[in-house]
């Protein structure tokens, strides 16, 4: 409420309070002439006090270009949660302590220094570049995430990444003597059945359902979809997204060609997914975090036997090509995006599914993990022993 409205709103109670009262009119205008004033100077107190703790919030932000030990401090402020977490693993006594991402980074180093243990640090995103397209977050969040990481990979025995792209920014940007070691993010294997495609093709896009996922140009692709393709979007959606995604599919006319749907629990997604005959992927191009991206539902769909149509960028087209797993279109026009689509048909969706599943065998957790656990029982064992 602003000052004007809040003194009007005051004076009107008083007046109205007064009445009740029986005074008088001269003593109903001075009570609220000051009741009003007063009420103005409590507003200018409030206002004064939010924007001494925002300006606070920026320098507390800001301070990591300056002084690179700020970061931390500035960390745990962020969220009240991470104490709960250093306490929580305060009371445990591991070998190693493996930081999943940047945000348990901090609390991992806390606790290996004050409790002992190997830090091992495995970031799944590149941090320092993820929101690099949002200035609010370059201006504000980015100082703290790479300060953070700059301070806290100094002491980790092990760095860990899901991508070769990922890799070679972090020992770039840290100026690391080692190169991370890429672990890809790969599901357990399940072996799916070969299902031949129908005369429905479905497509499918699972995982988180928010902005930034091209899920919009999606939707506007399938008015050019040939009619045989339908599309399910399946995942976590905020109620307020949901809308917006009914909008759009509502606008483009497709409502009959696009659903979407509920998330299903992680140990059925592959099998949920088995059902479909496309994975379909469409990431912007705007970021070295998602120019670098390696995300699960690649492995995923590939996991479940479906044929890809994906984003073509660097990592996501490296396996694509090198197993030969679909097809791959650049930018995020609706109509690259259905000229993909399209160029599927139901001989090629059937020979893609088949090399997917043969591909499954090697992009697996089973075999990727190998390396990891001998480098972390390696690194325990040797702790031991000094």
């Amino acid at each position: 409420m602003t000052p004007d409205l809040l003194y009007f709103a005051v004076r009107k109670r008083v007046i109205q309070a007064a009445k009740r009262a029986g005074l008088k009119a001269p003593d109903m205008a001075r009570m609220a002439r000051a009741a009003a004033h007063y009420s103005g100077l409590a507003w200018t107190k409030r206002q004064g006090v939010r924007r001494l703790g925002q300006l606070r919030y920026v320098i507390r932000m800001q301070a990591p270009r300056l002084f690179p030990q700020a970061a931390e401090t500035a960390f745990w402020r962020l969220n009240s949660r991470f104490d709960d977490l250093y306490r929580l693993g305060a009371t445990r006594k591991p070998d190693i302590w493996l930081a999943n991402d940047w945000t348990a980074l901090p609390i991992a180093r806390r606790l290996a220094r004050e409790h002992g243990g190997i830090l091992v640090y495995d970031t799944h995103e590149l941090a320092a570049d993820e929101y690099t397209e949002r200035l609010r977050w370059r201006l504000l969040h980015r100082p703290v995430t790479v300060g953070v990481e700059r301070e806290c990979m100094k002491e980790a025995a092990l760095v860990t990444c899901v991508s070769d792209g990922i890799a070679d920014r972090l020992q770039e940007l840290y100026g690391l003597k080692e190169r991370p070691l890429v672990i890809r993010n790969t599901p357990s294997y399940q072996e799916m059945p070969f299902r031949p495609t129908g005369e429905r093709i479905e497509v499918l896009y699972h995982g988180i359902v928010s902005l930034g996922r091209g899920l919009e140009e999606c939707i506007r692709s399938v008015v050019d979809w040939r009619p045989e393709f339908s599309l399910t979007i399946r995942g976590p959606c905020s109620e307020e997204y949901r809308t917006q995604l009914e909008r759009a599919i509502s606008v483009a006319g497709v409502a009959g060609r696009v659903r979407l749907v509920p998330p299903v629990p992680m140990v059925d997604l592959v099998r949920e997914a088995n059902a479909f005959d496309v994975g379909l992927f469409a990431l912007p191009d705007h970021s070295r975090h998602n120019r670098f991206a390696l995300p699960n539902k690649f492995f995923e769909y590939t996991m479940a036997g479906l044929a890809l149509c994906v984003s073509d960028l660097p990592e996501m087209a490296r396996l694509v090509k090198k197993h030969d797993l679909g097809v791959l279109f650049a930018g995020m026009e609706p109509t690259v995006i259905a000229a993909a689509v399209n160029s599927l048909d139901r001989a090629s969706i059937d020979r893609y599914k088949r090399l997917s599943l043969e591909a499954a065998r090697q992009l697996n957790w089973q075999k990727e993990s190998e390396t990891l656990v001998s480098l972390c029982a390696n690194l325990a064992n040797a702790n031991r022993k000094t």
